[in-house]
């Protein structure tokens, strides 16, 4: 009778050892579905957040000001080129970085259709880039056949392109040709 009495202890602290291991692991499976979800959602705000610096320039009218500004404010992040195209100046030139390296925005497909703006085109280390000094310089002597001078007054239509991981990686202004 004592074997009866202690092999029956034995099947029910088994038995309620599974049960609270079995209620663990449902606990640990609910649980990890909302950390998981809360992950997402703290990357995506993240993201959101680490973007939203950009949104004053997102295919908007800026001053020539703001285009000096952006230039130095830029100048110092990686991986990220800022493009300026003035009424002089068509085919456009770099704001100096710290990286010297200069990134050129995606021609457009064959056929006619727009290049995506996720494809960035050739890393282009060798492009004309100048300072923001060289910029804001209204002096003769200034070499005409490279003229890099910013209106402050101008109007420019900023266009940003973005990497395949929806990173800016360029900013592109275009001097509106009504405003020299």
């Amino acid at each position: 009778m004592e074997n009866i009495s202690t092999g029956l202890k034995w099947v029910i602290g088994i038995i309620v050892t599974i049960l609270i291991i079995a209620a663990g692991v449902s606990i640990y499976l609910v649980i990890n579905n909302y950390f998981i979800r809360a992950q997402e959602q703290t990357l995506a705000q993240t993201q959101m957040i680490n973007q939203a610096e950009f949104n004053s320039y997102d295919n908007k009218d800026v001053s020539g000001q703001d285009v000096i500004n952006a230039a130095m404010r830029y100048k110092g992040r990686p991986q990220f080129s800022i493009l300026i195209k003035t009424g002089v100046n068509k085919t456009g030139f770099y704001a100096k970085n710290t990286y010297e390296t200069y990134y050129e925005p995606a021609k457009a497909a064959s056929g006619g259709n727009p290049a995506s703006e996720l494809d960035l085109g050739d890393k282009n280390s060798g492009a004309d880039n100048f300072s923001v000094s060289a910029m804001l310089d209204q002096s003769s002597d200034q070499d005409n056949s490279k003229n890099c001078n910013v209106n402050t007054l101008s109007i420019f239509r900023a266009t940003l392109h973005k990497d395949k991981n929806d990173e800016v990686r360029i900013i592109e202004f275009n001097q509106n040709p009504d405003h020299k």
